[in-house]
């Protein structure tokens, strides 16, 4: 295949995977949210030097995410979901496509499609291209660093270098010291491999990036002062060193990361075996740099006291490299051959229950006595999706049986570059068929953005209440006019948003519940659904110091105690 075709087909299998119910997908987590309130505030303000959240406080992570977001948001406001979640999209189709031009160029022209494939389908890699997060700006620009230096490497020039640092000033500008961490390390357990030193001759532009980058935190520190210097603690040394002291959360063992990376490589995981192989016999320095990356980022993020999956997200392109580059270099392929038999009985199975469930099959009766009940709605909402889609269903699951054989037959022959792109595009059409039926569902079902919708034609005028703070969803999807609850109740008739589990606890002055006008579909966790309830006038009190009557035995509109 030609080059331009086969650039053809990765831009088109990126805006398949990337863009696919990019807008139709309401917000239902808080990560989301919080970084569109952001964004927001930045359009709002017209302060664009230092990302703040609403309340002022500087936003935890550095500009390059929001700067893009709202140039994005600016230029395509309706839906605000497609515009945040679109410069993830476009990072990480650019980053594809120049990991595609990268093992072309140093791996040969058999190498290319299946590395840019397998990074443009590797799990971890689509779910945050299609995030409105900071994480993929970080990994699109490390794929430049990683990139640039392999064909400093192998092919001399200064003009990598300087690729490589720019690279490493905007993954500074999107996530901070880890942009220069990462890279830093590589080179170094290299040239100590090697015992050669000339990998090191990629730290300068390292050090121009830091120096860049360091003006904006200089800016930043200048303008915004120790309000600025915490969160920059918080979420560069303390995230490491110490999660609970630094409040950031996500505190784990140091195994913690080693499954959930192979998850995150999935659907590849079965075919790893495959990247040792353009390690020997001749160990090119281009293989034997992304080699360390891999190793030297896992142990740096398994030594780091915080730990999320999305943390690898910048090893995926090594690792689509190498294993480009491993479907077509010689060696041993016995290991290889035995992952790769599973790829077959797992699409079947795929197929098998996606058919029967579009056939009827009520999934959720099945797995509803070993599922939480949260977990056990999710089932109900994608049965439910699963049905009303049936001929869609019916014919990727049919489509996928064919690819079942296929598969079969390239792995027992040992033909990695057919196996690949039959995978690849598998995948393509069940990540589509997922984000255009069931995503959305599944969005819907803990979302309150329809909520809001009767929220805004019901209040109208009449001043809405919450607590402060609010949770991001809330607040990214609540008319602009939202204000903080006062200590002493409202002053005035209005309209309160309480969580159920609120609901549950609080009382008006005389002990009674608070009437609810409206209920949402979405619910959060332990916390329950969202209501809509008219403000009392007074205080509210805890339904334990009331005096009043028993708790009312569920959330309902026009709900009373008994």
């Amino acid at each position: 295949m030609k080059p331009g075709h086969e650039a053809v087909v990765l831009v088109a299998a990126c805006a398949v995977l990337y863009l696919t119910g990019l807008g139709d997908i309401p917000f239902y987590t808080r990560g989301e949210p919080r970084e569109g309130l952001v964004v927001r505030e930045m359009l709002r303000t017209g302060s664009w030097l230092v990302p703040a959240r609403p309340e002022g406080e500087p936003a935890r992570k550095p500009p390059l995410y929001y700067w893009l977001a709202a140039t994005s948001l600016a230029t395509l406001p309706d839906p605000p979901e497609r515009a945040l979640r679109l410069p993830s999209a476009i990072a990480a189709a650019a980053a594809v496509v120049g990991t595609w031009a990268t093992a072309r160029a140093i791996f040969g022209a058999p190498a290319a499609l299946p590395a840019g494939l397998v990074l443009a389908t590797t799990f971890e890699w689509t779910r945050a291209a299609t995030s409105a997060r900071v994480d993929m700006t970080l990994a699109a620009s490390l794929t430049a660093v990683l990139a640039a230096a392999m064909l400093a490497l192998e092919r001399g020039g200064r003009l990598w270098l300087v690729v490589a640092a720019a690279g490493a000033t905007l993954g500074t500008l999107a996530k901070g010291p880890v942009a220069l961490v990462l890279p830093a390390l590589a080179v170094v357990a290299l040239a100590v491999f090697q015992r050669n030193a000339a990998p090191l001759r990629l730290l300068p532009a390292l050090g121009v990036a830091g120096i860049v980058g360091g003006l904006w935190y200089a800016t930043a520190f200048a303008r915004e002062g120790s309000a600025f210097l915490d969160v920059a603690v918080r979420e560069n040394w303390l995230r490491f060193t110490d999660a609970e002291r630094g409040a950031t959360g996500h505190g784990h063992g140091i195994l913690y990361l080693f499954p959930l990376g192979l998850v995150g490589l999935l659907p590849w995981t079965p075919l790893l075996p495959l990247v040792a192989t353009p390690l020997r016999p001749e160990r090119r320095p281009a293989a034997l740099f992304a080699a360390a990356w891999v190793v030297t980022g896992v142990v740096f993020f398994s030594a780091a006291a915080a730990k999320r999956s999305v943390y690898l997200l910048p090893l995926a392109p090594a690792v689509a490299l190498l294993l480009g580059a491993g479907t077509t270099s010689g060696g041993d392929r016995r290991v290889a051959r035995l992952g790769a038999a599973a790829y077959a009985p797992a699409a079947l199975a795929l197929a098998a229950v996606a058919g029967a469930v579009a056939l009827g099959l009520d999934a959720g009766s099945l797995a509803g006595p070993w599922l939480r009940s949260d977990s056990a709605r999710d089932v109900d909402v994608l049965t439910a999706a699963a049905r009303a889609a049936r001929p869609a269903i019916l014919l990727v699951a049919v489509g996928t049986v064919i690819a079942a054989t296929v598969v079969a037959h390239a792995a027992a022959r040992g033909e990695w570059r057919r196996l690949v792109l039959v995978v690849a595009a598998t995948f393509v059409v069940w990540t589509a068929t997922f984000d255009a039926i069931f995503h959305p569902a599944l969005a819907r079902a803990g979302s309150l953005r329809s909520f809001f919708s009767t929220v805004s034609a019901r209040v109208d005028a009449a001043p809405l209440y919450a607590f402060y703070p609010p949770d991001p969803g809330l607040r990214f999807y609540a008319p602009a006019t939202l204000r903080r609850w006062p200590a002493r109740g409202a002053p005035d008739d209005g309209h309160l948003l309480l969580w159920e589990d609120e609901w549950r606890r609080l009382r008006d002055e005389s002990g009674r519940a608070l009437p609810v006008l409206a209920v949402s579909e979405g619910r959060q966790g332990r916390r329950g659904h969202l209501a809509l309830v008219a403000a009392p006038r007074g205080r509210l009190v805890p339904a334990a110091e009331s005096g009043g009557r028993a708790e009312p035995p569920g959330l309902r509109t026009g709900s009373r105690p008994p």
